[in-house]
C-alpha cells in the first residue's frame, strides 16, 4: 500500500511540475462562457461535467452521444469505417431533413458542413465543442441552426490514437489531463495521408467526402510553438489557392462573420501562424502553402472549401473549447446566409481546366533572400532570450504579458513546378494498387476490357535519391519516398485489359495530375509505390560484353566519340568497369527497355 500511494504521489508531482512549467497563461474569461450548461442538466457533457479539465474517453463518448441521438430526430449516428484495432469511426449526422441518406442530402437544396476533430487525438478540443453544439442544437434551443444547413461531424477520427491516452502526452499544450496520441496504431500521421491513403481513417474521410459532397469542410486541431494572444487561428489558401472562387468566399465573407463572432464572445481569433525562428516572431512569420497530403490542401485541390483549424496549445482547454464551439456555430450560421454563393463558387472552381498546373508552390525570393509579402500587427506575448545553464545555448522564455509588435510576413504564393495538361493518362492494370486509390479519391476513369494500343508520352527516370523532399533518406509515415529527374519519351504501348484511362476533363482532373505527375512531392511515384521501376532483373556477363563493346566501339566512330567524351567528363565513371561495360550494356537491344521508366502513359 505504501509503495502504491509513492508511485501516485510521484505521479502527480511529475503531472503538476509538466503543467507549471509551461509558460504563464494570461487569465482569460469570455461570454461564451455562458454555454456551459448548469450541472444539473441532464444533457450536461462529461467534459463541462469535468469543469473542462478531463476529455471522456472513446467509449464514454461514444455511450453520451448514442444516447443523445436515441433522444432526437435530429441526430443521427453512423458509422462510416472501422480502424485497425476494430473500433467505429462515428459520424454524427444533424439535419431536420425526414431522411438523412449520402444521396438524400446529396440532393439537398441545403448547404452541407462537414467538420472532423481528433485526427491528431491529443488536440481534441473539437469533439468536446461538438458535443455541446450538438446538445443544444437538439435540446438547447438551436435547432434553427438546421434550418439551411446539414451537418455532418466526426468527433473523433484518430479513434485509436484517442485510446493511447496519458498524462504525459503532448506537454506543450495546456489540458485535458488526459491527451490521446498524435498518430494511429499503425504510427502514421493521418494529416499526412491525404493523398497516399494508407489508412482506413483517411479511406473513411474521403468515402465521405465522395459520397455526401459536402459544400465546406473544417478540420480541428491544436498547434504547438511560439505563444501569443490569439486562442483561435485558422486558415485556407488565401492567395495560393487551386480553388480561387471558393478561396474568395473564405476570405470576403466567412473570416470577417467568423472573427467578429469570436471577438463578440471574448476570444481573439487570428491567422494561421508559423514564427520563422525558434525565437519567436522577430524574423517574421511563414505562410506557407502544403501539398495535398494534408487535409485543407487536398480539400483545396479537389475544390472543396477547406478551413486548417489550430487553436492555442497553451490556452486554457476551456477556453479553447468554448472558441471551438463559436466557431463551428458561426460556420453554420454563415453557410445559412451565404451557402448559395458557395456552392456558385464551387462549380466555377471545379469548372477549370488550366492548361498548365503547378505542383507546389514557394515564398518568393530575389534571389539571396524571401521577398516580404506584407507586414502584420501582431498580438504578442512578450518574451526574453535567456542563457541555457544546461547547454549553454540561448533559448525563449515566454512572459505571459500581452504585446503588440509588427513583424514581417512571408508567403508561398509563387506557383512552380508547372506541368502542361494532358487530355489524360494510362494507368496499366499491373498497378492495382494505384488504381484502386484513384479510384477511392472519387476520381473518374474507364476500365479497358480488351488491349489497347496507344500513342503516349512516358518519363524516363535520369536521375533519382531514395529521399524525401528535404532531403531525409530515413523511412517517412512508414515509406521511402523518392525525388527524381526525368525526361520524356513518345512510345507506343499496349495497355491490357483491365488498364484504366483517366481523363483530366473532369472536376478532379488537378487532383489527378497532383497525384500521378512524377514531380508533384505528393504523386503515388514520389510516395513510393513505383519503386519496381529501379529494378533491373537481366544482366549481361563480364565475357560477352567486353567482346561486344570493343565490335560497337569498331563499327560506330560516333559511338567512339561519346564514350571518350563521357569519360572525360566522368572520371568516377571512367575508373569503373562496371559502369562502363553497364553504359555499353545499354546502347544494345538486350538491356531492359523498361528499366527507370514510368508506366503511367500520358495522352497529349
Amino acid at each position: 500500500m505504501k509503495t502504491l500511494l509513492s508511485a501516485l504521489f510521484i505521479s502527480c508531482t511529475l503531472q503538476l511540475t509538466a503543467q507549471s512549467i509551461l509558460p504563464p497563461a494570461m487569465k482569460w474569461s469570455g461570454k461564451s462562457e455562458s454555454l456551459i450548461v448548469n450541472a444539473k442538466n441532464p444533457w450536461i457533457t462529461p467534459v463541462e461535467k469535468s469543469n473542462f479539465e478531463i476529455t471522456p474517453t472513446y467509449d464514454e463518448t461514444m455511450v453520451w452521444l448514442k444516447k443523445l441521438c436515441d433522444s432526437s430526430s435530429l441526430l443521427n449516428m453512423i458509422s462510416i469505417g472501422k480502424s485497425v484495432e476494430g473500433r467505429d469511426i462515428i459520424m454524427i449526422i444533424a439535419s431536420s431533413e425526414s431522411t438523412t441518406s449520402a444521396a438524400d442530402l446529396t440532393n439537398s437544396t441545403k448547404s452541407l458542413f462537414l467538420a472532423q476533430a481528433g485526427i491528431h487525438s491529443g488536440e481534441i478540443d473539437g469533439k468536446d465543442a461538438g458535443m455541446m453544439l450538438l446538445r443544444d442544437i437538439a435540446f438547447g434551443g438551436k435547432k434553427a441552426l438546421l434550418d439551411k444547413v446539414n451537418f455532418l461531424f466526426i468527433p473523433i477520427l484518430s479513434v485509436d490514437g484517442h485510446e493511447r491516452s496519458s498524462v504525459y502526452n503532448r506537454p506543450n499544450q495546456r489540458g485535458p489531463e488526459n491527451m490521446g496520441w498524435r498518430t494511429n496504431a499503425q504510427n502514421l500521421n493521418l494529416n499526412r495521408d491525404y493523398a497516399k491513403l494508407d489508412t482506413q481513417e483517411i479511406r473513411a474521410v474521403v468515402k465521405v467526402m465522395n459520397t455526401y459532397n459536402p459544400s465546406l469542410y473544417m478540420d480541428i486541431h491544436v498547434t504547438d510553438g511560439a505563444d501569443y494572444q490569439y486562442d483561435v487561428t485558422y486558415g485556407f489558401g488565401d492567395k495560393n489557392s487551386y480553388s480561387p472562387s471558393s478561396e474568395v468566399w473564405l476570405s470576403k465573407i466567412f473570416k470577417p462573420a467568423v472573427d467578429l463572432e469570436l471577438q463578440k464572445n471574448g476570444h481573439i481569433p487570428g491567422p494561421f501562424l508559423n514564427a520563422a525562428s525558434n525565437f519567436g516572431f522577430a524574423e517574421g512569420n511563414i505562410s506557407f502553402k502544403g501539398s495535398p497530403r494534408y487535409s485543407a490542401d487536398y480539400g483545396d485541390l479537389r475544390h472543396l472549401p477547406s478551413i486548417l483549424v489550430e487553436n492555442h496549445s497553451l490556452k486554457p482547454y476551456k477556453q479553447r473549447v468554448l472558441g471551438t464551439y463559436v466557431l463551428l456555430e458561426s460556420a453554420l450560421n454563415i453557410l445559412a446566409k451565404e451557402g448559395n454563393l458557395l456552392k456558385q463558387n464551387i462549380q466555377k472552381d471545379q469548372a477549370l481546366r488550366a492548361e498548365k498546373l503547378n505542383m507546389a508552390w514557394k515564398i518568393p525570393s530575389d534571389g539571396e533572400k524571401w521577398v516580404v509579402h506584407n507586414s502584420i500587427d501582431l498580438l504578442a506575448i512578450d518574451s526574453k532570450i535567456v542563457k541555457s545553464t544546461v547547454t549553454g545555448a540561448d533559448y525563449v522564455e515566454w512572459l505571459g504579458k500581452p504585446v503588440s509588435i509588427k513583424v514581417s510576413n512571408y508567403v508561398a504564393n509563387e506557383a512552380i513546378n508547372f506541368v502542361i495538361r494532358p487530355k489524360g493518362y494510362w494507368i496499366p492494370a499491373s498497378n492495382a494498387d494505384v488504381i484502386e486509390r484513384l479510384h477511392l479519391h472519387g476520381i473518374q476513369m474507364k476500365t479497358s476490357t480488351e488491349p489497347q494500343e496507344v500513342q503516349v508520352q512516358l518519363y524516363r527516370i535520369t536521375d533519382y535519391k531514395f529521399e524525401d523532399e528535404n532531403q531525409r533518406s530515413l523511412p517517412f509515415e512508414g515509406r521511402f519516398m523518392v525525388n527524381a529527374q526525368t525526361k520524356t519519351e513518345i512510345k507506343t504501348e499496349i495497355y491490357p485489359a483491365g488498364s484504366v484511362y483517366i481523363s483530366t476533363d473532369q472536376p478532379l482532373g488537378d487532383l489527378a495530375m497532383l497525384l500521378l505527375e512524377p514531380s508533384s512531392k505528393d504523386s503515388f511515384f514520389s510516395w513510393g509505390f513505383f519503386h519496381t521501376i529501379f529494378q533491373r532483373t537481366e544482366y549481361m556477363e563480364q565475357y560477352i560484353m567486353e567482346p561486344l563493346a570493343k565490335k560497337m566501339l569498331a563499327d560506330s566512330p560516333e559511338l567512339q566519340k561519346e564514350f571518350e567524351l563521357k569519360k572525360q567528363h566522368d572520371p568516377a565513371f571512367a575508373k569503373n568497369q562496371n559502369a562502363i561495360l553497364t553504359w555499353f550494356y545499354s546502347k544494345t537491344k538486350y538491356y531492359d527497355s523498361r528499366y527507370l521508366l514510368y508506366p503511367v502513359g500520358r495522352v497529349l
